[in-house]
């Protein structure tokens, strides 16, 4: 497995993009994990009204891209509801969407994982996140 660089430019990015995507989403809290596979976990402020009794978040990998997720009834776990499936690191303005066809009538996304990438390959996704380095928080 190979490792990322907890201060380079690729974790920097990162903690941006997900920064932004937060920032549009207005969203009350968020975590990273910036080491290959990185993953992160944003809270929603609403709940779903299919499951009002359980926290909404938004969870995303390098692997699968944004997925929107319930936790189970104890907390210990997350359960997916469905991928946003358009790209790995798709326009914080998609997952915002995304985010609003949850609450809509319409529901949003995909069933099954789309399988985007390889964690630790070397295909460009570093560079991508580290293009969201020099960017402004929320203008990503």
């Amino acid at each position: 497995m190979s490792e990322r660089d907890g201060l380079g430019a690729a974790a920097r990015g990162l903690r941006q993009y997900l920064l932004a995507v937060a920032a549009k989403l207005d969203a009350p809290a968020w975590f990273c994990e910036v080491d290959v596979p990185a993953g992160a976990y944003v809270a929603l402020e609403r709940r779903l009204a299919r499951f009002p009794h359980h926290e909404t978040a938004l969870l995303w990998d390098e692997r699968d891209g944004w997925a929107a997720a319930v936790e189970s009834a104890t907390g210990d776990e997350v359960i997916v509801l469905a991928y946003l499936g358009e790209d790995v690191l798709p326009a914080p303005e998609a997952v915002v969407d995304f985010v609003a066809g949850l609450y809509g009538e319409k529901y949003p996304g995909r069933p099954d994982p789309p399988d985007f990438r390889r964690p630790g390959t070397a295909d460009g996704f570093d560079d991508r996140l580290a293009a969201y380095a020099g960017d402004p928080v929320g203008r990503a």
